[in-house]
Parts: structure tokens; C-alpha cells; sequence
């Protein structure tokens, strides 16, 4: 029989087990003379009310999050194989789990579920707030491409070696779950603190807020009278019907290489202009995907720094590269690619000389010519090791004292941020949780490695392990302060590189323990700032962050073994995908640099008396800088020097190793107008627009995909696959090709026999 709620009736809330009683005791107010965050955007979106009788884990959470990471694991994993950079948007997810949370606690009854000791209601009342957001971050857990996938991608396009499932598995769960132990830890340093802003984290509180019309947004006009929402919804629904012109009908709106067309034919042009092969200097893209909404928000200084040094590499360096030849790059052929070369140019094939185990045959490597990177490549592994050791040395200079504060805040300093105070009223997941997790993760790990012929032996794997630990904390300070930070897949790949030469699978799976232990801790302490922010119980986050650990794994591995199947040729580089959308460039480059650490070991690769010796300068650079500029502002302190960021620099000087440079020059348009112009002489509309703005802007565009994708991309089954005809912006010929011209951006022209129509 069932037993519906009628509409009115309130239904009393039941006790959550991951809550603590004493949080009944205590009510906070906001009152205009009650502290708060010292952080300005904070105080802007941050309500500091709590309501903790609210439930985050329900029976509804399990189900609709369920559902939400699902999908969001394999529209990310599509991405992962698309030229642009989009996303499966978090505010798509609130949108559409609210209207299902709020279905179900119309619909369900109020009976109760058991499963041994504990028990829970279908229905335990309304749908709140903190039940929202923990959907929310659940499936923001999961909606990620999974670092592992790479491992298993390049085995598969280049090695023609399959992992099964099981061992697949295993390996994206360990490699997503490692940094557990450590987000537990390091959540002292980079939560509780009020500079940890997690800027992307503000957006989704202003969303959350305003959707359950919270205190602190009840009754908050917008511009003709609207309210938050339907201002949203408006923009998003523009934005919706807008990008299915770039991301379906014109292609060449994502490329716009206006300045290529004047010449398309001419070599140099097309290595200079090209935003798919070349540098794409001053090229325009129409999609916003490849802009995104945090170029309103984030820091203008880190967004400076991070276009500059786009603009540095793209613009300035590959060009002057490129026509004077510099180190070969003009004899490679393409200047932005991951492969490996002979001195005249032609491919390197590495299956060539490769043992039957993968590892490298050094008899017959030996007899034949070396082969080399790229010039333009090995400048972006110059980049990395500047972005990596400027990143540890900036964070000691400029925020040392603060993380130092920050310790002895740990050990009992009453000088905390007004939020943390807030969330004393719930009970904290023991250090032994993380512990014991991070111990099990780590020994199946090890476990994995060792049955399915990884090649990384069990010390191995824990020195990946304790690189993880050693850098996060530097990194992760600096994505919580600025939005921007380096990783760790090029040191890791390096140490992997001399400690075991000749083995490209073993570098590639010592990566991925190492960077992903990074990374993951990362997205967990973003992802608990949320839960702080939201005033959810530390409990509660521990079980939905790794309910969506588990669900995105599974989808991931369905939807790579999906595309690699249809998508074979494209991904191996064997075949040009003419509308220019679908690419292996991300495998190919994760593949090339596991050739270049694993298989011929940077000893060869970077050996100091050849030509590219000089990357190892790259570490000294990164030190040095960050301790100029500290003693440069003790010496003149009225210059803000912290702001000139030489880690975030470098990193976007590497942001596009192996091509498609899209989006530089609108990004920088967006983030002036916004982040300088509107912040500065227009500061009261960009405190009331920007949040909810760029939130719209981004589930729309991340809508469209999500819909091009099922419905007309062959998602859902190959019968739904829509080919658009072609025309001027999506040009193509008969047979599938894009001559005369290269991509669909119709810069340099191809034939069969290489290239045609120009120097």
C-alpha cells in the first residue's frame, strides 16, 4: 500500500547517522556586526547560517547521485576524446537533481529501508540544501576522465594490449582513491584557512543558495525584476541554443583562424596561425567551451600570468622557433606534437625495437639512429620543471607564515575563520579512517601492479606514493589561492625514468600513482571546502566523495572500451578525423611521454650534453624567481610582486603540448572586460552577476554537448548518429577528407603524399 506525503504536510526530519546530537544545541544568526570571512568574495556568497537538523545522506542522495555520476563520467570520458576542452557541467547536475529531489519528496513514502543495522526513510521530508549539494559533489567526484584511463588507452591504440576489466578496474580505483589519506591529513592546511578560498567553489554556492532561496538570496532582484533563478535560466537557455552552431552545425567557429586564411597555403602561415597544428596566434573561437565561465571570476593577476605566458610560448616563441629553424623545429614538420623523430624528420616507430614485454630492446635501439622529440615539445617540459619548482618556492616565500600559522592553528590557536568555527558542531572523519583507507588503496595498488605485469615493482609504486606526499601541499595552497597550479606527471615521469629505464608501462602506471595521489587530494580538499562552505557533516562527505569515486570508475571504463572500439583509427592517428572534433591527441602525448621517461629513459632523452640538456635549467629557474621577487618586495613593499606568479606562468606556457591551441585571445578578451573593467568600475553589478552568469553560461554550453552527444553524436546508439552536410563552416569532401586544405579550419593544405600548395 502506499503512503504518499500530501503536499502540505510537513514531514519531521529523522536524525542522521553521520550527525552528532550536540548540533542541536547550537544556533548561529548572520547579523551585519557578527564575524565574518576575512576574504571579501567570501563574505559576498557565503551565508554563515547553518540549519543542522538538515539530513545530507538519504535515500534519495543514494539514487539521484547515482544517476548523476553516471552520466557525468561518461560525458567527461567523451571529452577526454574531443579536441575542445568542455565539460560536464556541476550546474546541469543542481539543476536537474533539484527538480528530481523535489519529485521525490512528493512521490515517495515515508517507509523505512533497513540493511543490517542501519536503516533510513524513503522519504525523510523535504529536500534541503545540504542533501543538494552532496548530489552535487558526489558527481562531481565521479564526472572526471580518469587518469587511469590513459594507461589503458595508449596500451590499447599503441601496444595493441588490452587490460581486462577486472585489473581495469582496479587500477582507476586506486589511482582515484589513494589521495584519501592525504586529503585527510592536509585538510588542516588547505580547508579550514579563510585564504583556502577554492574560488570555483563560490559559483556553486551562489547557485545552491539561490535555487532553495535561502536567507541570504530571498527576495535578491535582478535586472527587469527577475529573480536568481529566472535569470539563469534565461541565459542558460541562450547559450544552449547558441552552441549548437559551433559544436554541430560550424566547426570552424571553434577554430577561427581568420588570419591563416589569408595565405592557407603558405607553410610558414599555417605553423604560426593554425590553432590545431601551429601556434594560433590571434585566433578567435566562438565556443565557450573553449573559454569557460572562471575567466569572469578567478583572480585577474593568475589569469594574467597564465594567459602571459600562453602568449609568451604560442605567440612569440613557437614562431620565432619555427622560422629560424631553432633546434630543428621547422625539419619535425609540425611544431606542436608529442611523437618522437628521426634527425630528417621522418616518424620514430618504437615497435620496432621493443621486447615482447614492452620493455626496450637497447641492442637494437642501439644500431640504429636515436630518435628526438619535438623542439617545442621538450620547451614544454622546460616549462613543467619552472611551474613545478616555482610552485614550491613561491608558496615558502610569499605564503610560508601562513601555512606555518596554519599548523599551530591545527595544535590549538583560537584564530580561525568563522566558517570552521561553524562546522565544530559535527563530528570530524578520524585521521584513522583516512588512514586505514589510504593503507588499502595503497596494498591493492601494489596488488594491481604486480598481477597484471604493470612492470612497476611494489617499491616502486611507494616511492610514486611519497612523491605524492612530498609536493601536494605547495600545489594544492596555490590552486586554493589562485586558481592555478602545476602537476606532477612530468617530475614523476622523470625519478620513474631513471630509476627504471627501458620500461614505458612502468612510467606510465608510476605517473599515474603519483600525479593522481596529487590531484585527487586536490579535488577531495576543493571538494570538503564545498562541504564547509555548505555546512555538511565531514561524514557525510566522506561517504558521498567515494560513492562517486566508485560509480565514475565503472562508467569510465564502459566509455573509453565504447569510443577506442568506434573510434580506432582516429585515436591511433592513423586516420584524420575530418570534422576536426574527435582526436587521440591526449593519449598520443601521455603515450609519447611514456616513450621518452620509460622506453628510452630521460637519460638518453635529456642528456646534459645534448641538444636538450637544457631542460633541467628549468628547476634552477623555478627556484630562483620566487626569491628574487620576495626580496624585491621587502626591498620596494608597495609593489604587489606575489602577483607576478612565475609557476603560473610556466603553466600556461605548457598549457597545449600537443596542439589545438584554442581559446587564448577570447579567454583574455573575457577576463579583461570582466575581471578588470566591470570589477573595477562596475564592482556592485559584478558582485550581483558574475557567479550566477558564468554558471549559466557554462551548463548551457555543457548541455549542448551533453545532448549532441546522445542524441545526435551516436551516444546512445549509432542509429542516432546526424552527420551534418558540407558547407562552408563544416567543409569537407566526399570522401571524408578536408583537402585541399588540412582540418576544418582550412589552414595548410594536404594531399596523400604530405604537403602541397606552399614553402
Amino acid at each position: 500500500m502506499s503512503h504518499e506525503h500530501p503536499v502540505d504536510q510537513k514531514v519531521e526530519p529523522e536524525k542522521d547517522d553521520f550527525y552528532n546530537e550536540k548540533a542541536d544545541d547550537v544556533q548561529l544568526h548572520e547579523d551585519a556586526d557578527v564575524e565574518n570571512s576575512k576574504i571579501e568574495a567570501v563574505r559576498l556568497v557565503v551565508p554563515i547560517t547553518d540549519d543542522p537538523t538538515l539530513i545530507a545522506i538519504t535515500f534519495r542522495f543514494w539514487i539521484i547521485s547515482f544517476f548523476f555520476s553516471a552520466i557525468g563520467a561518461v560525458i567527461q570520458q567523451y571529452y577526454f576524446y574531443r579536441s575542445t576542452s568542455g565539460s560536464f557541467s556541476i550546474f546541469f547536475v543542481n539543476l536537474a537533481s533539484y527538480a528530481m529531489g523535489k519529485g521525490m519528496a512528493k512521490v515517495l513514502p515515508a517507509n523505512k529501508i533497513s540493511i543490517g543495522s542501519y536503516s533510513m526513510s524513503l522519504n525523510p521530508g523535504p529536500f534541503n540544501i545540504k542533501e543538494h549539494a552532496l548530489i552535487g559533489i558526489a558527481a562531481s567526484t565521479a564526472a572526471n576522465a580518469a587518469y587511469a584511463i590513459d594507461i589503458l588507452s595508449a596500451t590499447d591504440l599503441f601496444l595493441d594490449h588490452r587490460v581486462g576489466p577486472l585489473g581495469s578496474l582496479l587500477l582507476i580505483i586506486t589511482t582515484q582513491s589513494v589521495g584519501y589519506g592525504m586529503a585527510g591529513v592536509l585538510r588542516k592546511y588547505l580547508v579550514y584557512p579563510a585564504e583556502m578560498v577554492w574560488w570555483s567553489n563560490l559559483v556553486q554556492v551562489v547557485f545552491y543558495n539561490a535555487m532553495h532561496n535561502t536567507e541570504k538570496f530571498k527576495g535578491a532582484k535582478m535586472i527587469r525584476g527577475w529573480s536568481y533563478m529566472k535569470y539563469f535560466w534565461v541565459f542558460c537557455g541562450g547559450m544552449f541554443i547558441y552552441e549548437f552552431i559551433p559544436q554541430w552545425l560550424a566547426p570552424l567557429l571553434v577554430y577561427f583562424d581568420w588570419i591563416c586564411w589569408i595565405n592557407p597555403f603558405n607553410k610558414d602561415v599555417w605553423a604560426i596561425f593554425s590553432s590545431i597544428y601551429g601556434g594560433g596566434v590571434f585566433s578567435l573561437s566562438f565556443d565557450w567551451t573553449s573559454i569557460s565561465g572562471s575567466t569572469m571570476y578567478l583572480p585577474l593577476a593568475a589569469q594574467l600570468c597564465n594567459y602571459g605566458g600562453m602568449v609568451l610560448n604560442y605567440w612569440i616563441l613557437l614562431p620565432i622557433m619555427w622560422l629560424t629553424n631553432a633546434l630543428g623545429t621547422k625539419t619535425i614538420g609540425k611544431p606542436l606534437t608529442s611523437k618522437l623523430f628521426y634527425t630528417n624528420g621522418t616518424s620514430f616507430n618504437i615497435h620496432t625495437v621493443l621486447n615482447p614485454d614492452y620493455s626496450l630492446n637497447d641492442a637494437l635501439y642501439n644500431s640504429g639512429e636515436p630518435a628526438y622529440m619535438s623542439p617545442m615539445y621538450a620547451v614544454g617540459f622546460l616549462t613543467s620543471f619552472i611551474a613545478l619548482a616555482g610552485c614550491v618556492s613561491h608558496v615558502i616565500c610569499f605564503h610560508g607564515k601562513d601555512i606555518w600559522r596554519n599548523w599551530k592553528m591545527a595544535i590549538g590557536s583560537e584564530d580561525e575563520d568563522i566558517h570552521t568555527k561553524m562546522m565544530k558542531v559535527y563530528p570530524e572523519v578520524p585521521q584513522l579512517w583516512y588512514g586505514i583507507f589510504y593503507i588499502a588503496m595503497a596494498a591493492l595498488a601494489i596488488l594491481t601492479c604486480e598481477v597484471y605485469n604493470l612492470q612497476l615493482p611494489w617499491w616502486g609504486l611507494i616511492v610514486a606514493l611519497a612523491i605524492g606526499w612530498l609536493l601536494t601541499l605547495p600545489i594544492c595552497a596555490m590552486n586554493a589561492i589562485t586558481g592555478f597550479g602545476p602537476g606532477l606527471n612530468v617530475i614523476t615521469e622523470l625519478v620513474c625514468g631513471y630509476m627504471l629505464p627501458g620500461k614505458p608501462i612502468a612510467n606510465m602506471t608510476f605517473k599515474c600513482y603519483g600525479y593522481m595521489a596529487m590531484y585527487q587530494c586536490m579535488n577531495l580538499v576543493s571538494d570538503l571546502k564545498l562541504g564547509h562552505y555548505m555546512k555538511i557533516p565531514p561524514r557525510s562527505m566522506f561517504v558521498g566523495q567515494f560513492w562517486g569515486t566508485l560509480v565514475g570508475a565503472c562508467f569510465n571504463y564502459l566509455t573509453m572500451v565504447l569510443i577506442i572500439d568506434s573510434q580506432r583509427s582516429i585515436l591511433d592517428g592513423t586516420k584524420q578525423d575530418p570534422t576536426g572534433l574527435w582526436t587521440g591527441q591526449r593519449v598520443q602525448t601521455f603515450w609519447g611521454s611514456g616513450l621518452i621517461y620509460g622506453a628510452l629513459g630521460p637519460a638518453r632523452m635529456f642528456a646534459l650534453d645534448d641538444k636538450y640538456g637544457f631542460v633541467y635549467l628549468g628547476f634552477l629557474i623555478g627556484v630562483v624567481i620566487p626569491i628574487i621577487l620576495w626580496a624585491l618586495s621587502k626591498k620596494f613593499p608597495s609593489v604587489k610582486w606575489d602577483k607576478f606568479n612565475v609557476a603560473i606562468i610556466a603553466g600556461g606556457m605548457n598549457s597545449f603540448p600537443n596542439g589545438y591551441v584554442v581559446g587564448v585571445f577570447p579567454s583574455l578578451i573575457v577576463c579583461i572586460i570582466f575581471q578588470y573593467y566591470i570589477f573595477r568600475y562596475h564592482k556592485g553589478w559584478w558582485k550581483k552577476y558574475v557567479f550566477i552568469l558564468s554558471s549559466a553560461l557554462d551548463t548551457g554550453a555543457a548541455f549542448t554537448g551533453l545532448v549532441i552527444f546522445l542524441f545526435l553524436g551516436g551516444g546512445i546508439s549509432p542509429t542516432l548518429s546526424v552527420n551534418i552536410p558540407s558547407w562552408w563552416a563544416n567543409y569537407h569532401t566526399p570522401d571524408g577528407d578536408n583537402a585541399p586544405y588540412m582540418a576544418v579550419n582550412r589552414c595548410g593544405a594536404a594531399t596523400p603524399d604530405g604537403w602541397t600548395g606552399g614553402v
